[in-house]
This record gives C-alpha cells, structure tokens and sequence, in this order.
C-alpha cells in the first residue's frame, strides 16, 4: 500500500529525475534568438550575413501584428545609414514574413509597400540618418536559413544620356532595378500598366535593316516592361510586356530601349535583344498529276521560328493569269492548258520578315475513256463468245490495264483483265472471251462490266467504267446442232 508521503517522495524523485537529465552534460537545447526581442535588434552593418533559426523565436505582446503570422515568432534587425542607399535583403529562399518600420517600440510604423510574404529578395530603401527595424518571421518548424544584406548599386545606365551601347547581337543584359530612379520627362511606354516605375536605357544602331526579337525578362513575374523608341521626339517603335516581340530595324538609325520592370524588387531582370529568326517558306500544290479539269489547291505550309505564323502575302500561278493576295492560308486555281508552271509564294510575318519559294507545277491532262463494250445478247452454255472493250486516248502514250468482270448474286466478280501500252489520239480494242457456263443458266441473264485503269491518274475517271447490257443464257445446243 502506498502512504501519502510515499507518493510525496516518488514526486519529488521524478522531478529531480527530469531536473538531472536537462542539466545533463552533451545534452544540446534550443533557445530564442538573440534578437528575439525588439530591444535586442541585431545592427546590421554591410556586408551582412547570418544564420537564423526561427524555431524557437518568440513574440511579445506588443510586436506589431500588420506583416506577420499570429503564429509565428520574430527576429529583430536595424539599420542605419549615413547616406540614402538601397539594400537587398536576401533570405536563400526559405518562406518568410517581413516588415519594415521606423520609430520607436509601441509607437512603430510601417514603411509603405514594406510587408512581404514568401522567398523573393527584397529591397529597403534607407534614407540617410534614419533607423530602420526589420522583423523577420518563420513557422516554427522551418528549418534554419541564411540571411544577407547588401547595397544594391544605381545602375550605371539609369540615365538615358548614360545608356549602355549595345555591340553585336545577340546580347543579354541583366540588371538590378531597386536602385534605379526616374527622371524628369522620362516617357511612358504604351504597353506599361504601372507607370513611374524606375527605369534602366539601352541603345542600339543597327548595321543593316532586318527584324529583331526584344525579350522583357520572358516568363518571369516582375512585370517588366521594354520600350524602343527613335528620334529625337523619342517616337514609340514597339513596346514589349512580361514576354518577347519582333519590330522591324532599319540600318543606321538608333534604337532607345527603356526597360523597367514594377515588381523586381532587388531580383536580377533580363533584357535580351537579338536578330528575329528567318521565315521558312513551303507550298503545297494538291492534287499531284492535276489536269485542266483540276481546281488545284496551294497552301502556305510555310513556318515561323519565332512562332507567330505566317500569312499570305503573294501568289503567283505562272500562267499570267492575276497576282493573288488571299486573305486565307490557302487558295484553288485551275490551269487552261497543259505545260509546266512555275508557281511563285511569297509570305509575311511580324517585323516585316518576308520569304518567297517558287515550285514548279506540272499540268498533264491525262485521259482515256471506254467508247465501246460489245457483249452478246445471248448465248448458250458451254459457248464460247467475243467480248471487245474498245478504249479512247488523249495526249499522251498511255499503259492501261482492262478488266472484265461477271455479275453475281453478291457483286461483280473479275473475269480476266488484259494490258496494254496505248498511244495518243486514237482508239484501241482489247479484245475478250467468255465461255457461258451452267452457272450462268441458273442466272438466266449475266451482266458484264469493264474498267480501264491507266498507270497514271486519269483526268475524268467516270467514263473509265462500263456497265453492258444484260445477256441472256439459254441452254446448251443439242448435239450435234451448229
């Protein structure tokens, strides 16, 4: 039986137990950052780097609530500067909640546009002899992480009297934005949703005339902005938005590029420029082996590199007939005589790139026709009888294989089929046989069928085919009888 004071002592053991084993050398626990509290801030002095480990940061009761998670406890840093600076705070990625604010603990303020949640760089634009506190907050199962701090350079072309010159193509240029100014007069670009953003310039001067791609930081998600402009007036050329675009360059005459970019913060942007990929022009003529019976069909196959499609912008049949200009990828033309055309294309695409093909067009009227199929009107079983096909030729030497066919209860059935090289513009028998059988009395009647199927495509199919009159089948002749 266990007394009171036994269950007092055993009480006391196990505290002493747990007491012991947390004192315990080797033993490692984690505690709050230094920096935990507001009045511990960690002065920030450049270049700065740390590492933090948020897991067991704390909140007090008066740390502001406007940037961060109710959960999650904060880190403290300061920053003074003697001049006005701009720098890029950086956390390597971990997921973070930030805020920045000037004044006094109770009485703190939060610099505009300074709450930030997630693992982009940012950037604290200091003005000089103001003190800046920034805290920093992470779910309590993150792990560690790196913070730096760095003065973000102006860039040397903020200005347009000191844009960087653009040498051979392609070229890349990767900036810094969080440091750049705008300057007064500084245009507006057409394609620009956030304007009075700072901006970097560019120039380039062409060589010769041609086409060129303009990349805007493509497929990132700064909302950067590239413009062209030329003159003096800085006359608008093309503006580019968050992706790529093809303008059209003429030889000697400068381009201005102004490029900004509204959510970059202290991330690097891209701009790229380089010369535009050339068309890669095709026509497809359909059908092959046409005739002057044929509505031949050309279509523009042609290919954009740059992936904007192409449209037609000439098409010249060859045959003087007019040039078209069709407002579709593909248009029909029929030739009034046979010979050998050469078919002109020429299409368009953006930035005024052009390209033209020329394909020549064979036009070969092909044609034979069945004029004649002589079968009997009757005959008896076991008879033997004539069966001539005779065929018409046009232009041209021909090859024709002619089948003979027998009807059925089921369709026609082949019989025989004889072939034959034909010349031009005349008519040709092929001569037949049929020996009339048992089957064919039970029959009563047969109908015979012949086709004709030249090597090449025939121009007018439909009179390739012959269907004869009916014969009729009578019983054989009795012995002896003629």
């Amino acid at each position: 039986m266990t007394t009171r004071g036994t269950r007092l002592r055993l009480a006391a053991t196990a505290v002493a137990a747990l007491a012991a084993a947390a004192l315990a050398p080797g033993t490692a626990h984690a505690a709050p950052p230094s920096n935990d509290d507001f009045d511990n801030a960690t002065a920030i002095t450049l270049p700065f780097t740390e590492q933090v480990d948020p897991r067991e940061a704390t909140r007090a009761p008066d740390d502001p609530n406007s940037c961060l998670h109710p959960a999650n406890g904060t880190a403290w840093y300061s920053f003074t500067s003697t001049v006005d600076t701009t720098l890029a705070l950086d956390f390597h990625r971990a997921y973070v909640d930030t805020g920045v604010y000037t004044g006094t603990r109770g009485a703190l303020a939060l610099v505009p546009r300074s709450c930030s949640t997630g693992s982009e760089i940012r950037e604290l634009d200091a003005r000089a002899g103001v003190t800046y506190y920034l805290s920093v907050a992470a779910n309590s199962w993150s792990w560690p992480f790196q913070f730096t701090a760095e003065v973000v350079p102006q860039p040397a072309n903020d200005h347009f009297a000191a844009a960087e010159t653009i040498g051979a193509l392609p070229f890349t240029g990767q900036v810094k934005l969080a440091a750049a100014t705008v300057e007064a007069g500084e245009p507006t670009a057409s394609c620009d949703h956030n304007p009075g953003s700072p901006s970097v310039w560019y120039e380039y001067t062409p060589v010769e005339t041609g086409s060129l791609v303009l990349s805007a930081d493509a497929w990132a998600d700064h909302n950067a902005v590239a413009a062209v402009y030329t003159g003096p007036e800085r006359t608008e050329l093309a503006c580019v938005h968050s992706h790529h675009g093809i303008l059209r360059a003429e030889a000697g005459r400068t381009l201005h590029i102004q490029f900004t970019a509204a959510n970059a913060g202290a991330d690097d942007v891209v701009l790229g420029l380089r010369a535009a990929e050339v068309l890669r022009p095709a026509l497809q003529v359909s059908p092959e082996g046409a005739s002057i019976h044929d509505e031949v069909r050309f279509d523009n196959t042609s290919q954009d590199p740059e992936g904007y499609g192409t449209s037609i912008e000439r098409l010249d049949f060859g045959d003087g007939t007019p040039v078209v200009a069709p407002d579709r990828s593909y248009v029909y033309h029929r030739y009034a005589a046979d010979g050998d055309y050469t078919a002109r294309l020429t299409v368009a695409s953006l930035g005024g790139r052009t390209a033209t093909i020329t394909k020549t067009i064979p036009i070969r009227t092909h044609d034979v026709a069945i004029t004649g199929f002589d079968v009997p009107t009757a005959a008896r079983v076991d008879a033997t009888k004539p069966i001539d096909v005779t065929l018409a030729n046009g232009n041209y030497t021909e090859t024709v294989k002619v089948t003979l066919y027998r009807g059925t209860a089921t369709g026609f059935q082949p019989v025989t089929s004889l072939t034959k090289t034909i010349r031009p513009n005349r008519t040709t028998r092929f001569p037949f046989t049929y020996t009339f059988t048992a089957a064919d009395l039970t029959e009563g009647t047969i109908v015979f069928k012949a086709t004709a199927e030249p090597t090449t495509r025939d121009a007018l199919p439909s009179d390739n085919t012959v269907i004869a009159p009916a014969t009729r089948v009578r019983k054989a002749a009795p012995q002896g009888a003629s």
